[in-house]
């Protein structure tokens, strides 16, 4: 996966950027099950920066931010009991 194909342009559009943030959280969370929960936003930036190296420079600060929030907002929800 990479993120320039989920651009229909040299940046990405902000639905561009949640489908690519969405599609990354699945894969991490996939990957790491629960404990993506307790990732800091560097981390996230860490494990995705594979992924998003060909955006630009905006789009890739932006992206990890968007998959560190979608993990919270999950955390949120499930303590909540949905």
């Amino acid at each position: 996966m990479q993120g320039i194909r989920f651009s229909t342009g040299p940046r990405l559009s902000e639905r561009d950027m949640r489908e690519l943030a969405d599609a990354l959280a699945l894969r991490l969370h996939e990957r790491m099950g629960d404990r993506v929960y307790m990732l800091t936003r560097s981390d996230v930036a860490e494990l995705v920066a594979p992924y998003i190296d060909d955006l630009e420079p905006e789009d890739r600060r932006a992206v990890p931010w968007l998959v560190w929030h979608l993990f919270q907002d999950a955390l949120e929800e499930e303590l909540n009991g949905w």
